[in-house]
C-alpha cells in the first residue's frame, strides 16, 4: 500500500470526524423523536461503518487488517481518552462509544463473515443509541441525587392566597415539576407535564403539580400563574423562592427537575420527566 493512500485514509477519517462533530449541537428531527447527541452518534456511526468497510475491502490484501483499521479507530480512542481526562465531558460518553462500536462491528464482520455476529453487534449498537443513551444520561445527570433519606413533609409552598405544607396535599404520590422562568427546556416540557397530569386526573392517589421556583429578582407568584396561562396549560402552580429548603435538600441546581414524593412525603424519585413517568407507572400498576 502506498504511503500516499494510507495518509489519505487518515485524512478521510479525521476530516469526517471534524465535519460531523458540529451535528452534536443540532438535530434535524423533532426533539420528541431524537436528540442532537443521538443524531450525531447515528450519522457518525453509519459514515464510519461505510468508510471502514470500503477501506478494508480495498486495502487489506495490500496492507493488513489492523493497519487499515487504525485510522478509523484513532479519532474515537482519542476522544474517549479526552472525555475521561475532562470528566465533565462524560455526560455524552456514548457519543464516542457508539461510532467506535460501529467500526469494531464492521471489522468483526469482515474478519469472520458471520451474519449472527453482525446482527448481535448491530442490536447492541441500536440499544446504545436509543435506550442506552437515555439510561446513561439519566444516571449521569441524576444518579447521585438524594432520595429516600429526604423528607419534604414540613416544607412549605405557596399558592395564590397562602402558604401550606406539602403534607397537606391529599395524595399518595405527589409529582412536582420544578421549573423557573428563564428555562427554555422547562417550557418545552410543560405540555408533557400536562399530559401526565391528565393521564392521572381521575386517580385520587396521584397529584401532579407545577412548582415555580422564583429565582429572578422581583418575581412573584403571579408571574408563575401568568406564564402557565400564556402557555395555554391547566396545571396547578405552586411557588417557592430561591431560598426554599426544597431546592437545597434535593440539590436542584438544573432545571427542569421532577420529584416524586410518597404519602409520607419522602422523595422516592429525583430526575427527568421521562423517567419519572416510568417510575410512576410502576408505582401504581
Amino acid at each position: 500500500m502506498k504511503k500516499k493512500n494510507y495518509m489519505s485514509l487518515w485524512a478521510l477519517s479525521i476530516g469526517l470526524w471534524l465535519i460531523i462533530v458540529p451535528l452534536r449541537g443540532y438535530s434535524f428531527l423533532p426533539n420528541e423523536w431524537i436528540g442532537c447527541l443521538q443524531f450525531a452518534e447515528i450519522i457518525h456511526s453509519i459514515a464510519f461503518a461505510i468508510l471502514t468497510w470500503w477501506a478494508l475491502k480495498k486495502y487489506v490484501p495490500k496492507a493488513g487488517m489492523w493497519r487499515i483499521l487504525l485510522p478509523f479507530l484513532a479519532p474515537w480512542l482519542f476522544e474517549l481518552a479526552l472525555r475521561f481526562i475532562l470528566s465533565g465531558a462524560l455526560f455524552s460518553l456514548l457519543t464516542s462509544l457508539m461510532p467506535l462500536w460501529a467500526v469494531i462491528t464492521v471489522a468483526l464482520f469482515y474478519r469472520y463473515r458471520k451474519i449472527w455476529l453482525l446482527l448481535l453487534c448491530s442490536t447492541l449498537w441500536l440499544l446504545g443509541v436509543t435506550e442506552g443513551h437515555k439510561q446513561w444520561m439519566e444516571w449521569f445527570n441524576f444518579g447521585n441525587m438524594p432520595t429516600t433519606t429526604v423528607n419534604l413533609a414540613d416544607y412549605e409552598v405557596t399558592d395564590s392566597t397562602h402558604s401550606f405544607k406539602l403534607s397537606e396535599i391529599d395524595a399518595d404520590y405527589l409529582v412536582l415539576d420544578v421549573w423557573y422562568s428563564q428555562c427554555g427546556v422547562c417550557y418545552r416540557e410543560m405540555p408533557k407535564v400536562e399530559e401526565l397530569r391528565n393521564e392521572y386526573i381521575d386517580n385520587k392517589n396521584v397529584e401532579v403539580i407545577s412548582l415555580f421556583a422564583m429565582l429572578i429578582k422581583g418575581e412573584t407568584a403571579a408571574d408563575g400563574y401568568r406564564i402557565m396561562q400564556d402557555q395555554g396549560l391547566d396545571i396547578p402552580v405552586y411557588c417557592i423562592n430561591e431560598d426554599s429548603p426544597i431546592l437545597k435538600e434535593c440539590v436542584i441546581t438544573t432545571y427542569p427537575r421532577v420529584l416524586i414524593l410518597d404519602k409520607n412525603r419522602n422523595v422516592i424519585f429525583n430526575g427527568s420527566l421521562e423517567f419519572a413517568k416510568r417510575k410512576l407507572s410502576k408505582l401504581i400498576s
